[in-house]
């Protein structure tokens, strides 16, 4: 029999704190009236589940039932150590419908582990000792400013102050954006709010701490992978109570529990670690949208290379563009010289070096000046190339790499593009100057090191890459010990070509630009350039001139050839033209679906079924959307074999309203890889 209530009683939907997946609904609880006049939206509680006790966040209040429920549980009590503004509520929902995942899921980016877990109470009875309180916002900076601003930045800081959209603040390597940053934060937190700085990389963290501590000091919050459950819950109460006005960190630090954010800055914006790649798969630049929306908060997008997205918003007028044209101490940006691997193959030099690069790494020992060889690892996409001509493999109708595929078990290999499915035999010999010497792009960290420690035998040699950086301390001790020139040359994947400033580095090699063409994605070239351009300003940073060696078997190729003349708006031009042509990014919006199953023949089948059931839906319901599917590029994981199933429509959530996804299938709304 149903209980009667009366009307006066209030009612809380109660998000239970369960691992998302094992309890995603909320739950209904009725409040009793000892708690009625204090219970809010955020509220922590603790509610009966089961006949346990368990904790869960409160995610809207009712008058009355909505629906008919039987023998309705009353909240057991408030829950001390969380509560989270209405604000951050409302920002969780918004996630979990744009992202297509459960509340629960979105609202667990906002709490610490511990929190979630009802843990932690030994580092919260440290915290209540330490007895945090609101900084008093008269007092920063805590030192003198240390530069003046340039003419550049000081006209950038005004139309700043003057603009309502999101600002794109695009400005060369070393051009002062840092400085800015600084003024925007200081601005915000004189007024009382809280400021986020997010960079791409952990690596990146040391430096931008060394900068602003000598304005904040011990006022400033740090949220990053590499910190322990106990070391986040102290930065997280820090943040909460006003005491850090500042907080730095990678991609998560957005969720951080500001109160009145001021300004929200994404350095390095263009960086495809603002992604989120796993559920939810959130975008950092749609959350600070979304963030914007709500709180009228400042965002600032840095960057010397915009994503095309970004860039194109700014064509467009959705935010406003802000060039910083020169570098800050007048030096000049470091040349580029570009190698043509095909003549060093054949002049028999068959080392991983090219006799430019050689010639100046010996050069730069001497002088005791130091070295950075970059190696872009990303995309060890087994693509096929010519060592002699330079000619990669590409889809006719994509114009995106082709992979190869098979070869394990004994099974046929073929080439493949992941976009319309178009397949070849692979070629033997090159379709273009018939040179049967072809290879597959790769080259790793570990083997320029070993070359290194053959060809320079006395020169100081240090490797930052996952297996060198994966403890806890991650790249702080590697920048540390480089920044004093304890070390000669680095070697490094992309965490060295990110936003680091070593005045005594005034050579770059990037080993093989080639690599980051030959991931069959649509987004290779831009990627291709992001990073050419990006490590190409780590040299010449100091007094002395900069040089960049970058080794290319494909020389004429627009985007090697652009990022070498720093031509960012001719690049983006070409570029933005090709998507447009294709109806890429940002002229639509893409789903990614993963689908993964033990049996290759039965996977196939279930997605070849599910792709008709949704060509069907498309021309019942003229809906403007194209889908195509490819196993992933890595196909098969340990027992697992995986698929992608790729959708492209103006409106990423049309579908939505008329299918469901089957039982399994991992939703990526807007993904930045789609191989």
């Amino acid at each position: 029999m149903q209980q009667e209530y009366s009307h006066n009683m209030s009612y809380a939907k109660v998000s239970i704190l369960k691992r998302p997946g094992e309890f995603d609904q909320p739950l209904t609880y009725k409040i009793p009236t000892a708690l009625s006049q204090k219970c809010s939206v955020g509220q922590g509680v603790s509610v009966e589940l089961r006949s346990q006790m368990t904790r869960g966040i409160v995610i809207s209040l009712e008058s009355k039932l909505s629906e008919s429920v039987e023998n309705v549980k009353e909240v057991q009590d408030f829950l001390p150590d969380l509560f989270l503004e209405s604000e951050t509520i409302e920002l969780a929902k918004r996630i979990a419908d744009y992202y297509q995942c459960s509340l629960l899921r979105a609202l667990k980016l906002f709490v610490p582990r511990t929190l979630w877990q009802g843990k932690g109470k030994r580092t919260l009875a440290k915290i209540e000792k330490e007895d945090y309180k609101k900084a008093d916002p008269k007092m920063f900076p805590l030192a003198p400013l240390e530069h003046e601003l340039t003419a550049e930045q000081s006209k950038a800081l005004k139309t700043i102050a003057s603009e309502e959209r999101p600002i794109l603040l695009h400005g060369v390597t070393g051009s002062g954006k840092t400085e800015i940053y600084l003024r925007m934060i200081l601005e915000a937190v004189k007024k009382g709010q809280q400021a986020i700085l997010l960079v791409p990389e952990i690596a990146l963290t040391p430096q931008m701490i060394e900068y602003f501590q000598r304005y904040f000091g011990p006022y400033l919050a740090l949220l990053h992978s590499k910190l322990s459950d106990g070391q986040k819950l102290h930065e997280w109460f820090k943040i909460k109570s006003g005491y850090a006005p500042l907080v730095i960190g990678s991609r998560s630090a957005i969720f951080a529990p500001v109160k009145n954010l001021g300004v929200l800055i994404l350095d390095e914006e263009h960086e495809w670690t603002y992604k989120q790649e796993s559920s939810p798969y959130y975008e950092t630049h749609r959350v600070a949208e979304m963030m914007k929306e709500m709180t009228g908060c400042q965002i600032i997008l840095g960057t010397a290379t915009p994503r095309l997205e970004s860039f194109y918003k700014a064509e467009v007028g959705d935010y406003a563009h802000i060039k910083l044209p020169n570098r800050i101490n007048s030096f000049a940006l470091p040349k580029v010289e570009v190698v043509d691997l095909r003549d060093e193959f054949k002049r028999k030099n068959f080392s991983i070096f090219s006799h430019a690069l050689f010639s100046k790494i010996q050069d730069r020992l001497k002088k005791k000046e130091q070295i950075i060889l970059f190696v872009n690892q990303r995309g060890m996409a087994r693509a096929v190339v010519c060592r002699d001509c330079g000619l990669s493999l590409n889809c006719p109708e994509c114009e995106v790499s082709l992979k190869l595929h098979g070869g394990t078990y004994g099974g046929a290999q073929y080439m493949l593009c992941h976009y319309c499915s178009y397949r070849c035999e692979p070629q033997l010999t090159c379709p273009h100057c018939s040179s049967s010497n072809i290879r597959h792009a790769g080259l790793g960290t570990e083997r320029v090191e070993e070359e290194l420690s053959k060809a320079f035998p006395d020169a100081r040699v240090v490797r930052a890459d996952k297996d060198t950086t994966s403890n806890k301390l991650g790249f702080e001790p590697i920048y540390g010990a480089f920044k004093k020139r304890e070390y000669d040359i680095l070697v490094g994947t992309q965490m060295v070509a990110k936003g680091l400033d070593f005045p005594n580095v005034t050579l770059i090699g990037i080993m093989l630009a080639d690599i980051g063409l030959h991931v069959p994605d649509f987004r290779s070239h831009e990627r291709l350039f992001h990073i050419i351009t990006q490590v190409s300003g780590r040299a010449g940073r100091g007094k002395a001139k900069g040089e960049v060696v970058l080794q290319t078997y494909q020389p004429e190729h627009h985007a090697i050839r652009m990022a070498a003349d720093y031509a960012y708006d001719e690049f983006a031009a070409k570029e933005l033209n090709f998507r447009k042509r294709l109806k890429y990014p940002p002229f639509s919006h893409l789903i990614k679906f993963v689908v993964t199953g033990f049996d290759l023949e039965k996977l196939k089948k279930h997605v070849q079924l599910e792709q008709e059931v949704l060509e069907d839906i498309f021309k019942v319901n003229k809906l403007p959307v194209t889908i195509t599917s490819a196993p992933a590029m890595m196909s098969k994981i340990g027992k697992n074999y995986y698929y992608h199933v790729l959708l492209r429509s103006p409106d990423p959530h049309l579908i939505f309203n008329h299918w469901k996804p089957p039982r399994g299938w991992r939703i990526d709304i807007d993904p930045v890889n789609t191989v």
